[in-house]
C-alpha cells in the first residue's frame, strides 16, 4: 500500500502558526539538536516538513542557511514558500522524490519529526531518509516506542488529522514500534552513534490505538565516515524499563 496523500487543510492551518519558532519545539527535540553543534554551513533535508517551520526555527537558533523541505501535503508547501522564501520546499512523497529530484543528494542533517511514524511505508521512508545522510552526518527523527508488540498498520492503530483532540477528519497511521525490534533495525544501519531522549505519555486524544502508554522519543543517528569496525556508541536518555529490554 502506498503512502497516503493528505489533502486536509488542518495541516497548513496548524503548521503556519505552530512549530515555526525554536521555543515551540519539544524539549526532547531541542536537546537532540543542541547536541549536534550545528553551524550555518550545515545542509538540512526535512522530510515531512509541513510549512517548513523547522527550517525557520533552525535558522533562528543556529543560523542554518541551506534547508530543503519535503511534504506530501501540497497546500502546506505553498504556505511554506511564503513563510520561508529563502528555503527550498517541494511537494511529494519522499519515496518518489528520492528516485528523481533528490536522487543521489546527501545532507549533513536529515530530519523527520512526526512523519515517518505517520506513514504506511514507514520502514521504506526510514531507509530513504538514511540514504540521504552523508557519511559523518546525522538523521534526527521522532518515534513512538512501546514494550509491547509493534502496531504498524492503519487498521489497528491510526490518528485523526486534527489538532483539537477530536476523532474526526482524515486518518493517518499511528505507528508504534516495539523498542527492542526497533533498535535492531537501527543497528542494521551500522551507525557510529545512536543518541536518544524520550518519556512515557498517553496516546494522542485523536488516536485510536491498542497502546495505553507510549514512549515519545527523539533520536540522532550518526552515519559512519568510514567502516572501521568500531562498536556503536549509545547515549540513551530513555525510561529505565524501556532500556532494560536491551539487556533482556
Amino acid at each position: 500500500m502506498k503512502n497516503l496523500h493528505y489533502v486536509t487543510e488542518e495541516i497548513p492551518k496548524f503548521y503556519s502558526n505552530n512549530r515555526i519558532r525554536w521555543h515551540q519545539f519539544y524539549p526532547s527535540e531541542q536537546k537532540i539538536f543542541e547536541s549536534l553543534e550545528l553551524t550555518p554551513r550545515h545542509t538540512v533535508l526535512d522530510i515531512g516538513c509541513g510549512c517548513g517551520g523547522l527550517g525557520v526555527a533552525l535558522n533562528e537558533r543556529f543560523d542554518i542557511q541551506s534547508y530543503t523541505g519535503v511534504d506530501i501535503n501540497s497546500a502546506a508547501i505553498e504556505v511554506g514558500k511564503q513563510m520561508a522564501s529563502w528555503s527550498t520546499l517541494m511537494s511529494g512523497d519522499i519515496l518518489d522524490l528520492s528516485e528523481n529530484i533528490l536522487d543521489g543528494r546527501v545532507f549533513d542533517l536529515v530530519c523527520s519529526l512526526s512523519c515517518v511514524d505517520y506513514n504506511v511505508q514507514f520502514l521504506e521512508m526510514l531507509f530513504a531518509a538514511w540514504a540521504h545522510v552523508k557519511p559523518g552526518g546525522t538523521l534526527v527523527a521522532t518515534f513512538r516506542l512501546s514494550k509491547a508488540a509493534s502496531s504498524t498498520t492503519i487498521k489497528n492503530s491510526y490518528q485523526h488529522i486534527n489538532f483539537e483532540g477530536k476523532k474526526e477528519g482524515e486518518v493517518a497511521p499511528y505507528v508504534v514500534l516495539n523498542f527492542k525490534s526497533f533498535m535492531v533495525n537501527l543497528e542494521s544501519f551500522n551507525p557510529s552513534e545512536i543518541v536518544a531522549t524520550g518519556y512515557w505519555g498517553a496516546p494522542s486524544a485523536s488516536a485510536v490505538t491498542p497502546h495505553d502508554q507510549i514512549c515519545f522519543a527523539a533520536f540522532a543517528i550518526t552515519k559512519r565516515q568510514r567502516m572501521d569496525g568500531s562498536d556503536v556508541r549509545f547515549d540513551l536518555d530513555l525510561p529505565d524499563d524501556l532500556v532494560a529490554m536491551l539487556r533482556a
